[in-house]
């Protein structure tokens, strides 16, 4: 008979708890993907929401959770043989944020995700800047900020209990991300 990897069992529980805040109203999901890459044999699952209330305003603060699981982990599994130390799969979270005042913007959001949080994710922060061509104009009147919180450790169906938790701590982060854009205008 066949049995469901680690890595679906947490995507179908993840996958349905985001749902469920969708329904209830508190967030919009605008975007899911469900990827095996064949070339490395891994696979991807990820899936994008925003604030319910803010889904038509462009300066809307986007979540993006990701689940992933490789080759070692999947073949592990599949041939009961521990290849791996843990079996299991990752999951790293991402905030999408525009920004004004780099230096000053990315220590008060690390605070903001700090308090949140409890300073347990490794937190990282990539700015860039979008120039259009033929359209230099430096410095720029903002920057987008892709911020990763990444645990660090592999995850299994023992943690399956956890992932409301981790939702949650998602939603507040997003609201918060969103009333620190909201005051920088």
């Amino acid at each position: 008979m066949f049995h469901p990897l680690v890595f679906d069992n947490i995507r179908v529980v993840l996958e349905g708890a985001v749902y469920d805040r969708d329904f209830e109203g508190a967030i919009t999901i605008t975007g899911r993907s469900d990827v095996m890459d064949m070339a490395t044999f891994h696979r991807l699952f990820q899936i994008h929401f925003e604030l319910a209330q803010m889904e038509s305003r462009e300066q809307a603060v986007c979540a993006q959770m990701q689940l992933r699981t490789g080759l070692a982990d999947i073949a592990a599994e599949q041939l009961e043989q521990p290849l791996t130390d843990h079996i299991g799969c990752t999951i790293c979270i991402h905030f999408h944020l525009v920004i004004r005042e780099v230096q000053e913007d990315v220590k008060a959001i690390a605070t903001i995700l700090n308090d949140i949080w409890g300073s347990r994710p490794y937190i990282t922060q990539t700015v860039s800047a979008r120039l259009g061509e033929h359209r230099v104009e430096w410095p720029p009147q903002q920057y987008d900020n892709r911020v990763t919180l990444d645990f660090h450790r592999k995850i299994d169906e023992g943690n399956i209990d956890d992932l409301r938790d981790l939702i949650e701590h998602t939603v507040q982060s997003l609201r918060q991300l969103q009333i620190f854009c909201d005051t920088k205008k």
